[in-house]
């Protein structure tokens, strides 16, 4: 009697030789008494056998079939079975098809080149009908395997797709603009979905909130981590803004704390408070990089950003409440200032020949794009710049919100206008005067004249503005840099329809918003919606009178 160890090998031995088989087998061999005795040997066990008796025959019947598996001759005449495999491998709808290769060559070069080829499988002649079905149903088994997870991983990956497109309209990168400051907002996950969370929110009383965190780790988990810490910071900033960032992320973290049971999840958060009275920012920093001040040029030292502040939010130990408001840093908004406010795979994106970590240099470099006034966006351009240097910001989720405190002194002009057509036209004349007193070349100002008076004109006749409503607007001058922001509340703008057209006169005419002469007139423009409101904001670079 056989020792039970070997008995149980023995049934498991036949056990699958006797186990059905299910799939398509393509035989390709050149002699007619091989084919048939495979496919009797194959068909026997449930698979559903074709066969072919040269290369270009083969090719033909996998193309049009796609079989679950090939097994192939190697000696044949006109294409052997190293060619065949080779063009197997090479197209598209049969590259994932398993190859084993039967041949009576026994030398290892031949074996290894089947393998380099594609081959999954070798199998000697005169082979042993056992262990070629063993081995048919172990590739057949690989193959049904592999298509499994690859349906799964399609649908996975459809399913990361879309919630990174859902999660994307969240955090959407739309810029904010106020009298006091202009925000830039630019995003970039490193997956479909993202561990970061940022927002700018506007209060009733004047007030502004921006934040921007980073939840631990990669993946799913920390994507939907995001989301809910986006929720729960709306939430509570409009609750808690009162009594300062300090009540707001301890409130956060209470959430936090109870709906995430896992310690490996936390998020760092940095937040800014900003007091339109008393002209204030008032900061918590719970974890995260320190910002980024530059003030007439020049970086400002920040580290005392890092010695208040407390534990991440969310972070395990220690109390629900562990903010007080003596962790809170408050900083002047004296204007002419740019805020950077970042996650830190900016500073850890490596340059891609050296290794060597950003650093610094993520503050130097933005140093840079802020002294360039003809930039609108500076968030995005800082990203830009750092790609241009060869730092690989795509390893981790980046975001970076720049905050450019306005210069008092580089407003020229800020009204409300009533919807008024001749109103309309006094504010015009008045921007012209006002760039022309800041040194703008008399061309220039006409030009910007008709670019107010274009857009005021048709918010007037096809804004939907009622008869009482107004728009805001603000124009800005720094050195040749001519800056028009709008604001109003009218319908929202059709841009899709009316920017995939050509500039056609009539049409544009009829749906107003001056799309036509405006888009003529700006050296770059943009449109936006937020919330209820429109708004755009053009940029003419003063080139002189010729």
């Amino acid at each position: 009697m056989l020792p039970d160890k070997q008995r149980s090998v023995l049934d498991l031995t036949t056990s699958r030789l006797t186990r059905p088989l299910s799939g398509r087998v393509l035989v390709v061999d050149d002699e007619l008494p091989n084919r048939l005795y495979l496919r009797k040997l194959l068909e026997a066990r449930g698979c559903d056998v074709f066969d072919a008796d040269d290369g270009p025959s083969a090719l033909d019947i996998a193309f049009r079939k796609v079989p679950d598996l090939i097994l192939v001759d190697v000696i044949m005449p006109n294409m052997d079975g190293f060619e065949l495999c080779d063009r197997l491998r090479s197209e598209p709808r049969t590259a994932r098809v398993p190859v084993i290769m039967v041949t009576a060559k026994s030398k290892i070069e031949d074996i290894e080149t089947g393998f380099d080829l594609g081959a999954m499988d070798y199998i000697r002649k005169p082979f042993n009908p056992r262990e070629l079905v063993l081995r048919v149903g172990n590739a057949l088994a690989l193959k049904r395997s592999n298509d499994e997870l690859t349906i799964w991983n399609n649908r996975v990956s459809r399913d990361l797709e879309l919630a990174g497109s859902i999660q994307r309209s969240l955090f959407a990168d739309t810029p904010h603009f106020s009298r006091r400051f202009e925000t830039r907002i630019a995003y970039r996950p490193c997956m479909d979905v993202g561990g970061d969370a940022f927002d700018i929110i506007s209060l009733p009383d004047g007030r502004h909130c921006a934040y921007v965190a980073d939840v631990s780790g990669h993946g799913v988990a920390p994507a939907m981590i995001s989301s809910l810490l986006k929720a729960t910071a709306s939430e509570m900033i409009h609750r808690y803004a009162e009594k300062g960032p300090a009540e707001i992320c301890n409130a956060i973290n209470m959430v936090f704390r109870r709906r995430i049971d896992n310690p490996s999840y936390f998020a760092t958060l940095f937040m800014a408070l900003h007091d339109p009275e008393s002209l204030e920012w008032r900061c918590m920093n719970c974890g995260h990089p320190n910002p980024v001040l530059v003030r007439d040029g020049k970086i400002l030292d920040t580290s005392g950003f890092g010695e208040k502040g407390g534990a991440p939010i969310g972070f395990p130990f220690g109390s629900e409440r562990p903010y007080s408001p003596m962790d809170e840093m408050i900083f002047k908004d004296e204007g002419n200032t740019f805020l950077l406010l970042y996650t830190d795979g900016l500073l850890e994106a490596r340059h891609r020949a050296s290794g060597e970590e950003c650093g610094d240099r993520m503050a130097e470099a933005y140093a840079e794009v802020v002294q360039k006034p003809e930039l609108s966006d500076k968030a995005a351009e800082l990203l830009n710049m750092l790609e241009a240097r060869h730092y690989d910001i795509s390893a981790d989720d980046c975001t970076a919100i720049s905050i450019h405190m306005l210069d008092p002194l580089k407003i020229v002009l800020e009204r409300t206008v009533p919807r008024n057509i001749y109103l309309v036209s006094d504010t015009a004349k008045q921007a012209e005067s006002a760039v022309i007193s800041q040194g703008v070349s008399p061309g220039t100002a006409a030009m910007l004249r008709l670019l107010v008076m274009e857009l005021g004109a048709n918010l007037v006749d096809h804004g939907g503005l009622d008869e009482d409503d107004s728009f805001w607007l603000q124009i800005r001058v720094d050195g040749n840099v001519c800056q028009v922001v709008l604001r109003d509340e009218g319908t929202e703008w059709d841009l899709d329809d009316a920017l995939s057209r050509d500039l056609d006169d009539a049409y544009m005419g009829e749906r107003g918003r001056g799309l036509a002469i405006t888009n003529t007139i700006t050296d770059r423009i943009e449109r936006y919606r937020v919330q209820t409101r429109n708004l755009t904001y053009c940029t003419l670079i003063d080139e002189g009178d010729e």
